[in-house]
C-alpha cells in the first residue's frame, strides 16, 4: 500500500511540474511577443475640426464600434474581467486621460497598426480591422474624440491571465496582439462613397468588433 501511494505521489508531482513547467513556457512566450517592437512608416496627417469632419467622426466611431471598448463617453471601461483570461479595459481617450498626449501620429499608429507609441504592441486593440481605414475617416476620427468633453477617470491596467495566453499561443486569440497580424506595409485605401452598397459594404469591418462576446466564444 504504502508503495502504491508513493508511485500515485510521484505521478502526481510529475504532472504538477509539467503543469508548472508549460505555465513557464506560456509566459515566456508571451511575454516575448508583448515586448516585440515594430518599425512603422511615418504617415503625415492633417486634422481638420470643421463640423463636417465632427459628423463624420461621430458616424465612423459608431459604425466602427469604437464606444464597446472605450464607453460611450470615450472615458474607458472595463469589457473583460475574468482570473484566468485576464482583465481588459479601453483606455481613456478623452482630454481627460490619453488624448491629452496623443499626436496624431499616435493615433495612427495605435488604429491602423495596434502599436504603441514606443513600438510595442498593444493588448487587445483590433486593428486589423481599422487598418485599412481611410486618411479621411482616421482623421475625422481623431478630430471627434478631441472635441469630447474631458473625462476624470484613470485607466485600470491590463493584466493577461494564464488562459488568455495560452489561448494567444494556439491562435485562438488573435485579438490580443493584432500588431502581429498586420501588413504594416500595406497601402492605404481611401473610402468609397457611403451609401448602401456593395463597395461601401466591402470597406466595412467583417463584423462590429464586440470583444466580449468573441472572449466568450474563444
Amino acid at each position: 500500500m504504502a508503495r502504491t501511494f508513493r508511485v500515485l505521489g510521484i505521478g502526481l508531482g510529475l504532472m504538477v511540474g509539467l503543469v508548472v513547467l508549460w505555465i513557464g513556457v506560456v509566459y515566456l512566450i508571451s511575454g516575448r511577443h508583448l515586448q516585440q517592437e515594430y518599425t512603422l512608416h511615418a504617415v503625415n496627417l492633417t486634422v481638420a475640426e470643421d463640423s463636417a469632419t465632427l459628423a463624420r467622426g461621430r458616424h465612423v466611431a459608431t459604425i466602427r464600434g469604437c464606444m464597446d471598448c472605450h464607453g460611450m463617453d470615450f472615458g474607458g471601461q472595463i469589457f473583460i474581467d475574468d482570473p484566468m483570461f485576464g482583465r481588459f479595459a479601453g483606455p481613456n481617450l478623452t482630454r481627460g486621460g490619453r488624448g491629452a498626449v496623443l499626436t496624431v501620429a499616435d493615433w495612427e499608429r495605435a488604429v491602423r497598426h495596434g502599436v504603441r507609441s514606443d513600438g510595442r504592441p498593444l493588448r487587445f486593440m483590433p486593428a486589423i480591422e481599422y487598418n485599412q481605414l481611410s486618411d479621411e475617416d482616421l482623421t475625422a476620427l481623431i478630430a471627434y474624440v478631441r472635441h469630447l468633453p474631458p473625462v476624470d477617470r484613470s485607466d485600470v491596467p491590463i493584466r493577461i491571465g494564464p488562459l488568455g495566453r495560452m489561448l494567444h499561443l494556439t491562435g485562438n486569440l488573435p485579438l490580443l496582439l493584432t500588431a502581429r497580424l498586420i501588413d504594416h506595409d500595406a497601402p492605404h485605401r481611401s473610402a468609397p462613397p457611403y451609401g448602401p452598397t456593395a463597395e461601401y459594404g466591402a470597406y466595412l469591418p467583417v463584423h462590429a468588433p464586440d470583444v466580449t462576446d468573441r472572449a466568450s466564444a474563444a
